[in-house]
């Protein structure tokens, strides 16, 4: 008889977690402009999941907060079978590249273009607190064009 309450409080319990799941905070797409720039300065970091589920580390350093944008992009831990699509293989380290043409797009998104035909293109997420950026909370979507490879990427504002 004990297994029946036991039961009922587990049930309960998954309920709640799977409700407390589906809770997401607002959020916005932010569009950027030469007068909000200095939201991108700073460290981004994250994944880029690359063809057939090859998921890496990224990270994207913008160095300032004008025109035109100069910065890094950075992918490590790179898997044995996604070193082939970069120069000379990068299996299990660091490979980067520099951009210094950095921009926003007519949409409000921002492009970079990097050294050896590499670029990316990305959104800016916010949550709609006013205070999302301090607490981590926005997030740079989009994809990267690195050696002739297309990746996926979702990259968080480091705390400082």
């Amino acid at each position: 008889m004990k297994t029946i309450p036991c039961l009922i409080v587990v049930l309960l319990l998954l309920v709640e977690a799977i409700i407390a799941g589906c809770v997401t905070v607002p959020t916005t797409t932010t569009i950027l402009t030469k007068n909000n720039l200095s939201i991108l300065e700073g460290r981004w970091e994250g994944s880029a999941i690359f063809a057939e589920g090859i998921r890496t580390t990224a990270t994207l350093d913008v160095y300032n907060n004008s025109f035109p944008l100069k910065g890094k992009v950075s992918i490590q831990n790179i898997p044995r079978e996604a070193a082939n699509i970069f120069p000379g293989g990068f299996e299990g380290s660091e490979w980067e590249s520099y951009f210094d043409t950095g921009t926003v797009t007519d949409k409000g998104g921002l492009i970079i273009r990097g050294r050896g035909g590499n670029f990316g293109e990305f959104s800016l997420i916010e949550s709609e607190s006013k205070r999302s950026v301090i607490e981590g909370e926005s997030k740079l979507d989009g994809w990267l064009y690195l050696w002739g490879a297309k990746g996926a990427a979702t990259l968080h504002k480091r705390r400082r």
